[in-house]
Order: C-alpha cells, then structure tokens, then sequence
C-alpha cells in the first residue's frame, strides 16, 4: 500500500458489526464501499448476502480483492480515485437505492461529503468511518461553536447527521495517530432549489471566514448594498452574534432573504 493514500485498515470485527447494524445492511441491498483494502469490511457484506461495488484506488490492493473476491457474481471493483468517478457511476439503480459504508481514507473525507451532496438523493444513507475531528464538525451544532462551521452547514444542508460511535487506534492497522468515528448520514430535502444550494455553500462559506467577529459586520464587508437595504431586518434577527452562533435554519433563512434582495436588484 502506497503511504500518499492514507489508508489504515480495520481489524475489530465489533466495529463493523456496529457498522452494518446502523446501515440496517440486508441481503439483496446494494452498497458501495469505498476504500475497502484489504477486504475485512468486504467479507462481512458479502456474507450478508448483499451487492457490493468497491472503489480501491492502490493497484496492488484491487489485485488482492480480484484474487479474494473477483469470481463472486454479487462483487464489483472500480479502480481509480473516486473523487475522479462520476458519482452517478456509483449508484447506477437510481435514486435512492444504494447504501455507502466506507471506512475512508482521513484526507478524501471532507472533500467526498461535499462531492456527493449534488447527489444525495442517489443514496438510502451513508455510514461513514471518518476522523474524529472531522466527525464532530460535520455533526457540529452551534452548542458545539468550536466545531461548527463551514462543513457542519454543508453537510446539515443536505443530510441528517448521527455521531454513533469513537472508535480507538487499536481498532485499525497500522494503528493512526487519531481516534476515528463513525457516523451516519441520512440525505434530506434543503428547503432551498438545488440550483441554489452550490451558491449557498460558497455564501455561507463567506461569512464564516472570521467566525469570532459578528455576523453583521461580515454581512456589511462582503454585501454592502444588501446590509444597507436590510439593516434593520439583520440587527434584529442576527443582533450581535457571531457565525459560529447562528443555527442552521437561521442559516437557511438569511439565504433566502438575501436571495430575495438579490433577485429584486436584478
């Protein structure tokens, strides 16, 4: 295994039966599992009787998968990155009929959420193994502000989130120097079209580049012309709090008053 993929295995069958119980895995369900490795994960959904399709990016692990599982019918393997793979490619039966269960490579994490939130409605759910930090800021609520930011809004924008279990070093080879967690992500309805939602994730984004200012003087600085229209409407709905301390429905619906300002300019 090539070091630049950051792959650290997991060896604690405990943790995947935990795995397979919160993704309600049954037989005949079609998952996809991305960065399988050695296989450890792969062996228990094949045993549930289920359609796996792996995506493995190491040659030399996709040439052990092939030996170890290449002749069973309800097994597929994608080689290649898949950040690179149309993410359509990966659940071919239609809307919301496949199951992820990853245990993911740290580095690709953040950045897989996000590439898939377009496609959300593709997938039944998504458990995901992911870095403990990470699992909190996906998850984050303002009562969590060192957390919440950026990501927690992307990921709230399109998924219901549960943060369902630490897992140890010890559960993986080589051991990381991090704890890791699984959770589980549930795609949902944004409220907002989906030709929006790419505007506010960037909009968002924005406003929380200097999370312990307030809100307000972000709003002024980076839209002058929609807080000199709506300065009364911001002072008292945000007041003086801060991005990190705004909820995301708030969120959600400063969007939308900033979308109808937008549209009544133009």
């Amino acid at each position: 295994m090539a070091k630049k993929w950051g792959q650290h295995f997991l060896i604690r069958q405990g943790v995947v039966e935990r795995m397979l119980k919160q993704s309600q895995i049954s037989e005949g369900d079609q998952v996809v599992e991305i960065g399988p490795g050695k296989g450890f994960l792969t062996r228990a959904l094949l045993k549930r009787g289920v359609q796996v399709t792996a995506v493995e990016i190491d040659p030399e692990l996709c040439q052990e998968l092939r030996v170890n599982y290449g002749k069973l019918e309800q097994f597929q393997l994608l080689e290649g990155d898949v950040m690179q793979i149309d993410p359509l490619k990966l659940c071919p039966q239609g809307h919301g009929s496949a199951k992820l269960v990853a245990n993911l490579p740290y580095q690709i994490a953040s950045a897989l959420i996000l590439r898939l939130l377009p496609f959300r409605k593709c997938w039944k759910s998504l458990t995901l193994m992911v870095q403990k930090e990470v699992a909190d800021r996906i998850c984050a609520t303002p009562e969590q502000r060192k957390e919440y930011g950026s990501l927690s809004l992307a990921a709230g924008l399109g998924f219901d989130c549960r943060h369902f279990l630490n897992v140890p070093p010890a559960a993986f080879r080589p051991k990381p120097k991090v704890d890791s967690s699984l959770i589980f992500l549930e795609p949902r309805d944004s409220g907002i079209k989906e030709e929006e939602e790419e505007e506010f994730l960037n909009w968002s984004r924005t406003l929380f580049e200097n999370r312990r200012k307030l809100l307000s003087g972000s709003i002024r600085r980076h839209f002058p012309d929609w807080y000199q229209k709506d300065q009364d409407y911001l002072q008292e709905t945000i007041g003086k709090r801060r991005p990190e301390a705004i909820p995301h429905q708030e969120w959600l619906d400063l969007f939308r008053r900033f979308i109808n300002f937008r549209n009544r300019k133009c």
